[in-house]
């Protein structure tokens, strides 16, 4: 009997706390764990990496001398549209890497977006 008072409430908290993990991670603010909560950036496409670029460049995250130089010939690629959807998404700060849900920089901290968007710089240089 006493074995049975003590197994229920362990049960019920094992299945209250799986619940509340499986709630956390869209709750948690980019960044907030460290590296492993960036973004996927190496998966990014032309057209969506450019759109976030001119993002980070307006919020003055990367240096402006060396973001309008990549962004400008990045976006003279016959593969970035600045009519596509993943180039309009990325100009409003919304990273896209295949596979995955889009990565909102309005929503981290101001030194993950810094970081994020100079790696998205250096994936740039790797599509021209």
């Amino acid at each position: 009997m006493t074995l049975r008072r003590y197994t229920f409430p362990l049960i019920a908290l094992a299945v209250l706390t799986g619940t509340a993990q499986a709630q956390i991670p869209s709750q948690i603010n980019p960044g907030a764990i460290g590296s492993s909560a960036l973004p996927d950036v190496a998966s990014t496409g032309a057209g969506n990496a450019a759109g976030v670029l001119s993002y980070c460049m307006k919020q003055k995250l990367v240096d402006s001398v060396e973001g309008n130089s990549v962004f400008g010939q990045l976006s003279k690629k016959p593969e970035v549209s600045q009519q596509s959807d993943d180039y309009q998404s990325g100009t409003s700060g919304n990273l896209i890497s295949a596979g995955k849900a889009p990565y909102s920089l309005d929503k981290a901290p101001k030194s993950v977006r810094k970081t994020v968007c100079n790696m998205v710089l250096k994936q740039s240089r790797s599509f021209l």
